[in-house]
């Protein structure tokens, strides 16, 4: 019998001994390491993070078990996390601060519309002895001896088109409560006072929440309440005054009078107080402008009153965008396909988004789609938005109407897509929501007009983005002597040279240029030009 046909009645072990010698001594074949392997991105940006650690080591001992650095996520995460800071009201290290993991996350690499940054803090603990002296007898009044964090995040979501932000940050205390926060920030502005050379920022405000949810709060500092305290009726005595005062303190004594708005708001309270007693769950404190949004700039931190007033915040157990939203019976109506056309937009809205309803992006396009073909532009800028990933050609399609009709991050979103379409398709999809027909007489009253033309089908933010139609117009005014149409017939070549679709666009340009000559001499141009 054979070694290899041994081998099939054996062991493993059996087989390796049963080869021949010179068989199991061949090594595999070694790669030589080079200097240039400590170059790679995941070892540099684990030595820029690395470098940051004496730093720190100032402020805090600090250790951790390992790092994971992921260059295409852009995430690195510090593994098995020791903090021990260095606290005046603490002796030595009793301080402690543990974490199974610090997630930091950038933008990814394959999104570079904005700025991303998430941090997040997994399975945290802090010592009892980490708080402040004044602290302690509160905590420990309510049978906490360490604070330990289920999970901890940050996210900040920077738009460069908008110049908007979107802001979150929640915090899972174990056995005790949630607290979650965002703000919806509709632009950021950063003006300078060229006079004083002082940078005078502003928020603009779409919307502001807190929420508060107990897991346990309520029920430890009850035990630490006097006895009637939390009655209803005592309540609504406790909370006006307090509130009051609270109120016309922040007002100053100029302007100790209530608002309008901070009377409703202290109606609010006494209403929740008294709710939540009765049921604790959570509390949401939210702005409720009636229009927005809201610029809030530093002339406004100086008078708190009438920024109460500008925001109109509110108090309550259940979000605004519940009690406001879409109702049951608006979303079994769709289901059914009985939604009056009246409320396809809103509903369509909030269906792709998931906001006000839970989010289901076939039902979404479903209701948007009659309104998107009748060509109203916030339905086709929503669609596109929800099928960029789905369907590109057809996204594509849908956000070249948004956008010539001036929908805000539409153009973005197009210059998005046309980095996944060949520049076969993105043509054929220009083509036909240009519509057939060539040009006629009155297109070419001025060189204005033509300059205005080329632009236009060039940014596709007034006209439909066509590269077809803005070519052909910036070579009839290049011919004409003008130099910005020259330019933006350069500009087109350089967009399919940076593309890699040169080879492509040379035959369309061939075509093009015979057109334009075609006209040009056809239609006596240059005589038409100077009447």
């Amino acid at each position: 019998m054979s070694v290899l046909r041994k081998c099939l009645h054996s062991t493993a072990l059996t087989c390796a001994l049963a080869l021949p010698l010179h068989a199991q001594d061949t090594p595999a074949p070694e790669i030589p390491v080079t200097l240039w392997d400590a170059f790679s991105v995941e070892n540099l940006l684990g030595m820029i993070v690395q470098s940051f650690m004496p730093t720190l080591r100032v402020l805090a001992d600090v250790r951790y078990a390992q790092i994971d650095v992921d260059p295409v996520r852009n995430r690195i995460a510090l593994v098995g996390v020791d903090i021990r800071p260095y606290l005046p009201y603490v002796d030595g290290d009793a301080c402690a601060i543990t974490a199974d993991a610090i997630v930091l996350s950038g933008q990814p690499i394959d999104r570079q519309q904005g700025y991303a940054l998430a941090l997040s803090l997994e399975g945290a603990s802090v010592d009892f002895d980490c708080l402040p002296n004044e602290a302690r007898p509160v905590v420990g009044m309510l049978g906490v001896e360490n604070i330990r964090l289920d999970r901890a995040t940050v996210n900040v979501n920077y738009d460069f088109a908008s110049g908007g932000a979107m802001i979150h940050f929640g915090a899972d205390l174990d056995n005790l409560a949630s607290l979650s926060g965002s703000a919806d920030l509709d632009y950021i502005s950063y003006r300078m006072d060229f006079e004083t050379e002082e940078v005078m920022p502003a928020a603009h405000v779409n919307h502001v929440q807190l929420t508060l949810e107990d897991r346990g709060l309520y029920a430890a500092g009850a035990r630490m309440a006097p006895p009637g305290m939390l009655d209803p009726a005592a309540l609504e005595q406790i909370i006006p005054g307090a509130l009051r005062d609270m109120f016309g303190e922040m007002n100053g004594i100029e302007a100790r009078e209530l608002s309008t708005e901070q009377q409703a708001f202290i109606t609010q309270a006494v209403q929740v107080a008294q709710a939540f007693v009765v049921n604790p769950t959570q509390i949401v404190l939210e702005t409720g402008a009636a229009q927005t949004p809201v610029r809030l700039g530093e002339g406004d931190l100086e008078d708190p009153k009438a920024m109460f007033s500008k925001l109109a915040p509110r108090i309550g157990t259940t979000p605004a965008a519940i009690t406001a939203g879409i109702t049951s019976t608006d979303l079994k109506q769709a289901i059914d396909g009985l939604l009056p056309t009246s409320r396809n937009l809103e509903v369509g809205r909030a269906l792709l988004s998931g906001i006000g309803a839970p989010r289901n992006t076939t039902l979404g396009l479903r209701l948007l789609d009659p309104l998107a073909k009748e060509g109203n532009p916030v339905a086709t800028s929503l669609m596109a938005e929800a099928m960029q990933e789905m369907n590109p050609p057809v996204a594509y399609r849908l956000a070249l109407h948004a956008a010539s009709k001036g929908q805000p991050q539409s153009l973005s979103l197009l210059n998005g897509l046309e980095d996944g379409l060949t520049l076969a398709q993105m043509l054929e999809v220009q083509d036909d929501m240009l519509g057939g027909g060539g040009p006629v007489a009155s297109d070419f009253a001025s060189i204005g007009d033509i300059r205005r033309a080329a632009r236009g089908h060039l940014l596709g933010t007034t006209r439909i983005r066509s590269y077809r139609a803005a070519y052909y117009w910036a070579s009839v005014g290049a011919a004409a002597g003008d130099v910005a149409s020259a330019t933006i017939r350069d500009e087109i070549d350089t967009i399919m040279r940076l593309r890699g679709a040169s080879t492509a666009w040379s035959e369309v340009q061939t075509s093009l240029e015979n057109g334009v000559l075609r006209d040009w001499v056809g239609r006596d141009l240059p005589g038409a030009l100077q009447e």
